[in-house]
Order: structure tokens, then sequence, then C-alpha cells
């Protein structure tokens, strides 16, 4: 059961980014990542010589560069729909 809510947090966490990296602001889209860097940054710094360091870098790495790379899709997509309605606002204006 706790791996359930583990996903659903995941699932969450994706549809957030998803969402604040299509606003008009850009800097919505980089709440995430930077929470997410602070919380792999603070758990590092908990867990160094522990264990195997290793993975968590890994983790922090691709975890960071899936948000990021969900932020600049969602960049490009805000860019596509302003030039459509852009070219719709000029046909309209002939």
């Amino acid at each position: 059961m706790p791996s359930i809510y583990g996903w659903l947090i995941a699932i969450a966490v994706i549809g957030v980014q998803f969402y604040l990296s299509r606003r008009s602001h850009v800097l919505l889209g980089a709440i995430l990542p930077v929470l997410y860097l602070a919380f792999i940054s603070v758990w590092f710094f908990k867990r160094f010589g522990e264990g195997d360091t290793l993975s968590l870098i890994l983790a922090g790495v691709g975890g960071l560069a899936f948000l990021l790379s969900i932020w600049i899709k969602g960049r490009d997509y805000l860019k596509k729909q302003r030039q459509k309605e852009l070219k719709k606002i000029q046909l309209q204006d002939m």
C-alpha cells in the first residue's frame, strides 16, 4: 500500500508541473524543479556516507532532468498556442 502512495504523489507532481509549465509566467514552471533540487540536496547531505550515494545522485539528476524537460515542453506548447492565436488575429484583420 505505501508504494501506491508514492506513485500517486509522483503522478500529482508531474500533473502540477505540466500545469505550471503552461502558464504565461515563465517562473511558475521553475517552482517544482527548484523544490526538488532542494529536497534532493538535503536528503543527500543527511545520508552522505551511509550507503550508495551514486544511486541518490542519479535519481536526483534524472528527476531534475525530467521536470525540466516538462517545463521546456510546456513553454514550447505555450509559444505555439500564441503563434496560432496571432495567425488567427492576422487573418481576421485582412
